[in-house]
Formats: structure tokens, sequence, C-alpha cells
């Protein structure tokens, strides 16, 4: 019963009670007679209303249907498989694909049965297997399976609607010798990466070596005292020889013979003014400059070496040295006594 109806039944029942009252008041009826009439008055259309509406839903509802009970799915038969090549996504390696086989063959199947059921449903597992296969590598087979297992498991149909398969238990191999050289061929692979990056780490190493350290005996002198603390000058003198034969040997140039015309005041020597005057570490580092550099290349040997001098704490003597060979082109005379006085 809607709002409208329900209001309609109301109206009557107040307008009908209304005249029972009225009738009673006017012709002196006992009052237990028109309360009686009123009472009945309005609940007899409720009543009423819902009598009808009872019925009305009786012959509208839908008849009630008997619950049917799905049919059961078919015992599925078991088919297992060995041994079966797959091909990898290389063509020289094939996987042995291994599992059992379930099936069974569609009721409502349309056409004509067929012949061979199971081997329907062997198709269709193997089809699928093959796809993925196919795209794995023999590298990837422990994966590829995994993948399988969780792809079989599901029942599909066939094409032809006949039967439904799934398979379980499924497992995937190499033959031995194919495990075998795919181990071998892992391990060629990462010793030949590995050699390739210590050749190419001996390639830098050689060619800092031949075109930053030894390309020439004053490169050579630097590259010695920046890596030294303690900066012994006397010491870079003495290996001086030694850089110029490393250099020249580097280069594929003769070695130098040793020099018999290095200036004598390299030496501890005597004059008029001490008896026992040893030149001071300036003039090392001069002769030095003068005897590994020519001319072009001496303003800029000096300028690195007296850069490495300050570096190392020595700024005097990279100030003697800034002035001593900053403006100069030629070489000075290199005679012991032209030295001395210099000094």
């Amino acid at each position: 019963m809607n709002q409208d109806q329900r209001t309609a039944v109301k109206v009557v029942s107040v307008i009908g009670a209304l005249i029972w009252v009225l009738l009673g008041l006017r012709y002196g009826w006992p009052a237990w007679l028109w309360v009686t009439l009123v009472v009945l008055t309005i609940a007899g259309p409720w009543a009423v209303s819902w009598w009808l509406l009872g019925r009305v839903g009786r012959k509208l509802a839908p008849p009630v249907e008997p619950h049917v009970e799905p049919p059961a799915a078919p015992k599925p038969t078991e088919r297992p498989v060995s041994g079966t090549p797959l091909r990898s996504a290389h063509p020289e390696y094939r996987f042995s694909f291994s599992g059992t086989i379930f099936w069974y063959v569609k009721p409502d199947a349309p056409g004509l049965p067929h012949a061979n059921p199971g081997g329907l449903a062997v198709e269709l597992v193997l089809e699928q297997a093959g796809e993925v296969v196919a795209e794995t590598s023999p590298e990837d087979g422990e994966l590829a399976q995994h993948r399988l297992n969780a792809l079989l498991g599901t029942p599909r149909s066939d094409k032809s609607g006949h039967v439904v398969a799934w398979a379980s238990d499924v497992r995937l191999a190499l033959p031995d010798a194919d495990a075998e050289r795919l181990r071998q061929l892992a391990a060629a692979r990462k010793d030949e990466e590995l050699w390739e990056r210590k050749r190419a780490h001996e390639r830098k190493k050689r060619a800092y070596f031949a075109d930053e350290v030894l390309q020439s005996p004053g490169s050579a002198l630097v590259w010695w005292l920046a890596r030294r603390e303690d900066s012994d000058l006397d010491e870079a003198v003495r290996q001086i020889s030694n850089l110029r034969k490393l250099t020249a040997a580097a280069h594929d140039r003769r070695v130098p013979e040793p020099d018999g015309d290095a200036p004598n005041w390299i030496h501890p020597v005597h004059s008029f003014v001490a008896e026992e005057f040893e030149v001071g570490a300036e003039q090392h580092v001069f002769a030095a400059i003068e005897r590994l550099a020519g001319d072009d290349e001496r303003a800029a040997l000096s300028q690195r070496l007296a850069e490495v001098l300050a570096a190392h704490g020595h700024r005097e003597l990279a100030q003697l040295v800034r002035d001593r060979f900053g403006d100069r082109q030629e070489l000075p005379g290199t005679s012991s006594g032209a030295a001395l006085g210099e000094g």
C-alpha cells in the first residue's frame, strides 16, 4: 500500500466515524452503539485494504522454481608425459618437458566425439608450454619451470571444444652436457670481461707514464718530487741520471751515457773563501734545470718545479727558481766558475 492509498483509507474512515457520531447524537442512540460503529468504521477499511493487497500480491508473485544442482564435472583422466623436447630461444638448445596431464571430455561437446581425446589434451598442454619455452633462454630454465606450473595449472578447453585439460608437477630441464657447456660459457665470459678490464687499466697506466710522467726528464723529475713528502733535493739531483735513462727508454731513444762533463760545482769544492765550501741546494736545482731542459723548455720546467717546491714548503727556493729562470731564454755558461759566481 502506497502513500496515496493510505491517505484515502484514512479520509474515508474519519468521514464514516463522524457520520455515526452525528447520527447517534441526533437520535439519542446509546453511547455503546455509536462508539462501536465508529470503531468498526475506522478499522474496517484498513482490514479490507490489507486483505485485498494480500490477494493481489499472491497473484503477482513469480512462481518459485526448484533449485537444481549443477551437474558435477566428469572425473579427470591422468596421462604422464616425460622427456618431450621443446625448443628454447637458442635454436641449438632444447629443454626436456615432463609432467602429468589431466583431462576430461566435455559433456556438451559439439559435433562428433573425438577418437583420441587424450591426444587432444596432450597437444593443448604442449602447445601452451612451447610458446613459453620458445621465449626462454637456456640459462633461465628454472624460472620458466615455475611459470609453466602456474600457467598450465588452469583448466582450458581446446579449440574444438571437446576436451578440457591442465597439467601439474611440470619439470623443465636441459641435458647434462648442455648445462655443463652453459656453465663453462658463463665462466669464460666473466673471465674475458675481467681480462678486458685489466687490459684497459694497463693501457691507461702505460699512457699516463709515457705521455705525462716520462715525457721528458723534467716531467719525470717533477713527478718524482711530487711523490715524496720530504722533498729531498739532494736525492733528486742524484736521481737525474736515472730519470734521463727512464725517459729515453720509454720513448725508444738511445740511453744517454753518463754525463762526464757535469759542472764541478754540484759536488763539494774548495775555494779561496772557505776551506770546505759545499754548494747549497739551490745550486743543485739550478744545475738540474739547465741540464734537463733545452732553451724552449727551461722556463716551463722551472715554473713547474717551482710550484712543486712551494707546495712542499720551500717557498724561498721556489722564488729563487722563478727569479733565475723566469725571463731567461738562453742557456748561460756552464763553467763552474760562472755558476759559483752567480751563487
